[in-house]
């Protein structure tokens, strides 16, 4: 067993001076023959203290029992929520010690199970929260004034993530072969937000910090590893796998804080509707399904007679015309087809009422209604990945050694929105190729819409051909060759001969290839935060070469 005590006191101080009217050339110094335009000064104290105790019990290394409590005290909270205290347990049994497993030593070397518990605790980052600060602001009546600058946080508390883990350890042949398999489910109670947006009622636009809900983290790792598996001879290989899963949703939240993440629907072209929902994984992807272009304009459907628009149908041609849910067209009180719309409105502004045209983007009606609007956007994916992770292998022979590793995901989705410009056509930047196979006259067939530049003369939006939809959510999976590098040591008489305890030359070379099916420069795009994997033209990896010699004097 063992106690532990700590104290960390600390504090800053700092002055500032601004100044005008300085020479040019890069002069700084307030006192060279500027005016100082105001001065200011700043000074922080903080303190910290934990205590720890940790006992560690062993039956002969076949139960092993391990239990920490750890008290901490902050002064970045107020009083009566400035003491934090977080429990740990964890255990281990070797069940391949057993009497009972003698049967399997000959093929199983290790059989264990690992399960544990424990609380950690977080802070913000910043001083005196609990306390009212205030500082110069505004004149009044050409005097100098003071004024409140935050709201005390009085209640803020600590942030305590709870976890529970279960792992297994597994070795065969003498631990030639290893596997390992770990399970945790962690829970975030009390997360600290900081900036966290009130009313403006309050007199305040954010509170520093709040205490704003409480998160889950789910997931599940696989990892595979041996030890020269395969021998012969000079020959051996060696090979390592993993495999994980993990995915994030908010259980509980503060209304407002809420609401703040979730953005409207603007209605606008590439606008991404970003949600999150309680009990849900972060990373859903919304927008309309993309059905391709019209082939022809609304006039030209409207004035066929019945028999023409029934044979026009059934040759799977396209006008923006509605459907029921059963296939039919839908007419209007005058007998003649509906139109399809964006965004239409009975209210007296209809700024963003649109009809559809031919060569313009087809989306899926899915309340059959004739309008494109909010109430057909779908869930189109997932920016997490069903199953990520990576594998090598290490082959030796003699004095060569050869080694591989890669990485790789499957099943996630990308907003590709880099594409998305490139086949935008609204602005005059550059475009992609694919747009040379866009829609330019009646009976057109292609994916690619028509080129309109984005805004008209009466300032109206020319289109809306580049909203988010399906047409830019693309497969992620990948697989990369991460790095490779082929070495050889040089005998160790042959390194003695030039006074040298061993030389090995080697080449290496990094992000060799990617295998994918995804359109962008690179599908390794970050996700994990509560908004989409969104691919907006990051700059592609390079590959690069090493050539190298190690000397070992």
């Amino acid at each position: 067993a063992m106690v532990r005590f700590n104290l960390i006191s600390g504090s800053s101080n700092q002055q500032d001076t601004e100044s005008r009217r300085l020479p040019s050339g890069g002069i700084e110094s307030p006192d060279a023959g500027g005016q100082i335009s105001s001065l200011s000064t700043g000074y922080k104290q903080w303190r910290s203290i934990y205590y720890t105790f940790s006992a560690h019990y062993a039956y002969k290394s076949r139960y092993m029992l391990d239990f920490s409590l750890r008290a901490d005290g902050s002064t970045k909270f107020g009083p009566g929520k400035r003491w934090g205290v977080f429990p740990a347990v964890s255990a281990r049994w070797n069940i391949i010690d057993e009497s009972w497993m003698k049967w399997s030593r000959d093929w199983l070397s290790m059989l264990s199970i690992r399960p544990s518990w424990g609380r950690v605790g977080s802070q913000p980052t910043q001083d005196y929260l609990y306390e009212s600060k205030y500082g110069s602001g505004d004149t009044y009546i050409d005097m100098n004034a003071m004024n409140q600058l935050n709201i005390r946080l009085t209640s803020l508390r600590w942030e305590v993530k709870s976890t529970y883990d279960v792992g297994m350890d597994f070795g065969f042949l003498d631990d030639r072969l290893r596997l390992t398999l770990e399970w945790y489910h962690s829970t975030t109670d009390g997360m600290l937000m900081g900036n966290v947006g009130i009313p403006s009622s309050t007199g305040f636009s954010s509170l520093a910090y709040k205490n704003v809900g409480k998160l889950r983290n789910l997931g599940w790792e696989f990892n595979i590893t041996t030890n020269r598996v395969i021998r012969a001879g000079k020959f051996s290989a060696d090979f390592n796998a993993s495999f994980g899963n993990n995915k994030n949703e908010i259980l509980e939240m503060d209304p407002t804080v809420l609401a703040s993440l979730n953005k409207e629907f603007t209605q606008a072209n590439r606008n991404v509707l970003e949600r999150v929902q309680l009990n849900n994984p972060f990373g859903a992807i919304y927008g309309f399904r993309y059905k391709g272009v019209y082939q022809y304009h609304y006039d030209t459907f409207a004035d066929m007679n019945e028999a023409e628009r029934a044979q026009f149908l059934a040759d799977g041609k396209t006008a923006p015309v509605a459907f029921s849910a059963d296939g039919q067209v839908i007419y209007d009180s005058k007998g003649e087809p509906k139109r399809m719309k964006y965004c239409f409105s009975n209210e007296d502004n209809r700024s963003l009422d649109y009809d559809f045209k031919g060569g313009d983007a087809i989306y899926e009606d899915i309340n059959h209604d004739g309008n494109i609007n909010e109430l057909d956007i779908v869930y189109l994916g997932s920016s997490l990945p069903k199953l990520t992770g990576g594998f090598g292998l290490t082959l030796t022979y003699d004095r060569w050694r050869l080694n591989a590793q890669f990485n790789y995901r499957v099943g996630n989705k990308i907003l590709n929105l880099a594409r998305l410009d490139a086949e935008s056509m609204l602005t005059n930047n550059n475009q992609s190729q694919a747009v040379n196979y866009r829609w330019r006259k009646e009976g057109d067939v292609t994916s690619i819409p028509r080129a309109m530049y984005g805004t008209m003369s009466n300032g109206a939006v020319s289109n809306y051909n580049t909203l988010i939809s399906d047409r830019f959510v693309e497969d992620g999976s990948f697989l990369r060759l991460n790095y490779l590098q082929l070495s050889y040591s040089l005998p160790a008489k042959a390194a003695r001969a030039i006074h040298l305890k061993g030389v090995r030359a080697y080449l290496s070379a990094n992000n060799l290839f990617c295998l994918t099916k995804y359109k962008g420069v690179d599908p390794e795009i970050s996700y994990g935060s509560t908004g989409v994997a969104k691919d907006e033209g990051q700059t592609p990896r390079a590959k690069s070469f090493t050539l190298g010699v190690t000397v070992d004097f």
